[in-house]
């Protein structure tokens, strides 16, 4: 008879939804001899879930990974089949596991894998944005030099980036990364598979991300491909390729779509979501400065109404600016605030603003007009 042949079989389990077990997954726990668990604590209920009771687990995780390999391969020298998990996910990735497969590797075992559940792969499906190439730079180093390197290494490949983080910690992440990336579009994905699961979407440098996010739990990062280092080592930055007045539109696109390997037509569209990003900030600035032009004269209506001075029922001014109408009604009448000195200054302060962030959107909606009536003109 035949010796029977051993094995070390890592298996993905699920992230959040028990559903999301296999099939495959559940026939080879169960043919297990043995089961090494990141936390047994954490899989015996998984297992009891599905229908395995009494398994015989083995505790093996990051801190004795290595130690345990030599009990591990004794195990699969005499025959025995060792199924390996993680407490989510895919064992190795992000994960313990590695080490193990390493030693197995080394010493001539077989090793099979039942793929599954990931949090990379969730994300990499919901985001919405360019994951042509990744770079997936799992759990940062919290700070120092490393933290940076491994970011902006991603950034000179031209990669979108995935990174691993937990959720309270995510907003010192996204100021990171808007330092060393700029502002480029940003997927946040939180409670993957789960009842609560959410993508929360965003452009690095604005917040808050939409719709706001929770901080509970892990979440993975996905900050879209934009860059990319040419020949010669010099970096092309979508950043600073839209903010240089010295290149045409066409010539911007061409430089960008040479040094990422993509069409002339992708390039544009990069060029034009990095300047969409600018422009909604200032879009944003200026409905947000309307609206305080719009409170200031509402608290001074307020103030002649509970003075019993008459309503104000002067012609509106006829601005054609969103909410200059509202300064230009209060500079023309006395105020009835306590303090009218210093109304008048503030609403010249706003008209003021006004009128600059006005002028900004219809310049920065020109640029991008100009870039749309150049890309008709490539298609490469």
């Amino acid at each position: 008879m035949a010796a029977r042949i051993g094995q070390l079989v890592l298996v993905a389990t699920p992230i959040g939804n028990v559903a999301d077990l296999s099939p495959r997954a559940i026939e080879t726990l169960k043919a297990a001899d043995v089961i090494c668990a990141e936390d047994t604590r954490h899989t015996r209920p998984l297992l009891e879930r599905v229908g395995i009771m009494g398994a015989r687990l083995l505790s093996v995780h990051a801190h004795n990974e290595r130690e345990r390999a030599a009990e591990v391969a004794a195990l699969v020298h005499d025959g025995k089949t060792v199924a390996f998990v993680s407490d989510a996910g895919c064992p190795g990735v992000s994960d313990p596991g590695g080490r193990l497969v390493e030693a197995m590797v080394q010493l001539g075992h077989r090793v099979n894998i039942v793929p599954g559940p990931s949090a990379l792969t969730a994300a990499l499906m919901g985001a919405g944005v360019d994951v042509s190439r990744v770079a997936f730079l799992g759990f940062l180093p919290r700070k120092g030099k490393e933290r940076e390197r491994l970011v902006k290494s991603g950034v000179a490949g031209g990669f979108a980036l995935v990174i691993y983080e937990a959720a309270n910690r995510t907003d010192d992440l996204l100021d990171d990364l808007h330092t060393w990336c700029g502002p480029r579009r940003v997927v946040v994905a939180r409670e993957l598979t789960k009842m609560h699961e959410t993508f929360h979407r965003g452009t690095l440098g604005t917040t808050p991300l939409s719709p706001p996010m929770v901080e509970k739990g892990e979440v993975v990062v996905v900050v879209e491909a934009a860059d990319a280092v040419v020949g010669d080592g010099a970096t092309v930055d979508v950043a600073s390729l839209v903010a240089d007045g010295s290149l045409p539109p066409k010539e911007k696109a061409r430089r960008l779509a040479q040094a990422q390997g993509i069409s002339v037509r992708e390039a544009y569209a990069r060029l034009q979501r990095a300047q969409a990003a600018p422009l909604e900030l200032v879009q944003r600035a200026l409905a947000e400065t309307a609206q305080a032009a719009a409170s200031l004269l509402g608290a001074d209506d307020a103030a002649r109404n509970a003075r019993g001075e008459p309503d104000d029922d002067a012609e509106a001014a006829g601005a054609d600016i969103v909410g200059a109408d509202s300064v230009l009604r209060l500079l023309n009448r006395r105020s009835a605030l306590s303090a009218p000195v210093e109304v008048t200054e503030a609403a010249k302060a706003l008209l003021s603003a006004l009128s600059a962030l006005d002028a900004l959107v219809d310049a920065m909606g020109g640029a991008a007009e100009d870039s749309d009536d150049d890309d008709d003109d490539d298609d490469d």
